[in-house]
């Protein structure tokens, strides 16, 4: 079966707080096989877990370099989770890499803000402290240059708000989105619980994200019962109505159609 064979490559864009190996969960799970399984060429980000956006996107950008040398492909399709999203849209608008980047597929990324980082940064002693001590582990562990306070600032409607005015979508490049909800009850107890504590701020979401949020480009639709985990196969498992392998396969199998 060759149906997630692109004409150019796949990299896959993590979030906050994870790397391609592992943080607060393990980004992607069964997917990278099963678009391998598929015919895809499919690479990772490799973006440090609390860095800025503005570190994310250049260390995301020596990525697409490094992959256009290997395989001699002219540009690449991103598929990019939550704030792997953000870094993305800075690489191709303020960095100018849009001739590079055929597609973007952001998966509940907030690219209108989180009020779940607004509220956390609040408490701004606090925050100061956990993002220090946070910071100073991450760069034992691989973080280039861990920024968690700026991350979460990055993360808030507010900014998000000038950075749309900033990063204004390139022409070349085409821009699609999915946003994700649970609902009263589910399977991912953690994000039920942000969901819980933040409902009252923001309303439905993921957990993290609104729908309302992550809508891009072309907006193609709500998830409905898959939490901000589960959408990037945090758990390896399937959950009620929805399979991650299956999801990615038909959205690369999509790209593939559309000659990306």
């Amino acid at each position: 079966m060759e149906g997630c064979r692109t004409k150019y490559p796949i990299i896959l864009v993590h979030g906050l707080g994870v790397t391609d190996t592992g943080g607060l969960y393990v980004p992607w799970g069964r997917i990278p096989a099963a678009l391998r399984a598929g015919g895809a060429s499919v690479y990772f980000g490799g973006q440090d877990a609390w860095g800025s956006i503005e570190t994310g996107a250049a260390q995301l950008g020596r990525t697409v370099q490094r992959v256009l040398r290997e395989t001699g492909s002219a540009r690449v399709n991103l598929i990019a989770h939550s704030k792997g999203g953000l870094e993305a849209r800075y690489l191709i608008s303020s960095m100018g890499c849009g001739r590079y980047v055929a597609s973007l597929s952001m998966l509940a990324t907030p690219n209108r803000g989180a009020r779940t980082a607004e509220l956390l940064l609040r408490a701004r002693p606090g925050a100061q402290l956990w993002a220090r001590r946070n910071d100073a582990w991450w760069a034992q562990h691989g973080d280039e240059k861990p920024d968690s306070l700026r991350a979460g600032e990055q993360l808030t409607p507010k900014y998000l708000a000038q950075f749309n005015r900033d990063n204004l979508d390139a022409n070349c490049v085409y821009y699609q989105s999915w946003g994700t909800e649970i609902g009263a009850v589910h399977t991912d107890g953690f994000m039920m619980l942000t969901h819980g504590l933040f409902y009252p701020a923001q309303g439905a979401s993921d957990g993290l994200v609104t729908p309302a949020s992550a809508r891009w480009g072309r907006y193609r639709g709500t998830l409905e019962g898959v939490s901000h985990q589960q959408l990037v196969d945090a758990f390896g498992k399937d959950a009620p109505g929805f399979s991650a392998p299956k999801f990615y396969t038909g959205l690369v199998q999509e790209l593939a159609g559309m000659g990306f």
